[in-house]
């Protein structure tokens, strides 16, 4: 399926590993300019996404950052046209032992992050009419966690909210929103989960893998989800049910 991105300008945060690496490959593969975004961007392989592709380092928690992030996108590419925000971190911690300081370093880059990016994304996009934004949630926040801490679970719910706002506010910009809710997948955040557990209650008897929900994320980047926005697609091979 021709997905018609070929060209486009994407940003992927969270690229250095696990889903946000798959996705900026896979929107590589399609033809997009590639603005890799991590923490580490050091550890980001530039040659695997193509001639055209830069990495940035950021914390997309911090708001120069961010600005900076879409600024070099626009000095590198002159537009935006996608946004993923894959970045993330992962707790297991239960409510009675959680601190404040790590609640608050949760839900700065799970969901203070994912609201900057989309902000600071959306006035670029809105220059052509044209803008794609894929938020990553969890199914987390659909269970109240299987393994995941209270903090994980509540920013990722937060997510999910947010998805539908923005999707409200950017539709006349040409903007859609949208988020996916990965399951356990085999990615260095899972690593400290038990996997083989939750693959044995999974009903395709197996965890996902990045590149799976990155072909997800990849159609709601494109123009074959023109009329999809505020949606929430799960992605956890029939572990829980919408």
């Amino acid at each position: 399926m021709d997905l018609e991105i070929e060209g486009r300008v994407a940003v992927v945060t969270g690229a250095a590993s696990g889903i946000g690496r798959a996705t900026a490959r896979r929107l590589a593969r399609e033809g997009c300019h590639v603005v890799a975004v991590d923490l580490e961007a050091i550890t980001i392989d530039t040659d695997e996404l193509g001639e055209s592709a830069i990495a940035v380092e950021a914390d997309i928690s911090d708001p120069d950052c961010v600005r900076r992030i879409f600024s070099t996108t626009v000095t590198a590419f002159g537009r935006l046209d996608i946004l993923v925000c894959s970045a993330g971190v992962f707790e297991t911690t239960g409510p009675l032992d959680l601190s404040a300081d790590e609640w608050d370093r949760i839900h700065s880059v799970n969901l203070r992050g994912a609201f900057l990016c989309a902000q600071a994304a959306a006035p670029v996009m809105s220059r052509t009419s044209w803008g794609r934004i894929v938020l990553l949630s969890s199914m987390a926040a659909q269970t109240g966690g299987l393994a995941a801490g209270a903090a994980y679970v509540s920013a990722k719910a937060g997510v999910m909210g947010l998805t539908r706002s923005l999707a409200i506010h950017f539709g006349h910009l040409g903007i859609t929103v949208n988020c996916v809710n990965p399951g356990t997948i085999e990615t260095p955040m899972t690593a400290y989960v038990e996997r083989e557990a939750l693959a044995a209650r999974t009903p395709l008897r197996r965890n996902g893998t990045p590149e799976e929900v990155a072909d997800m994320i990849a159609v709601l980047s494109s123009e074959r989800s023109s009329f999809v926005t505020g949606a929430h697609l799960s992605i956890n091979g029939g572990l829980v049910a919408d």
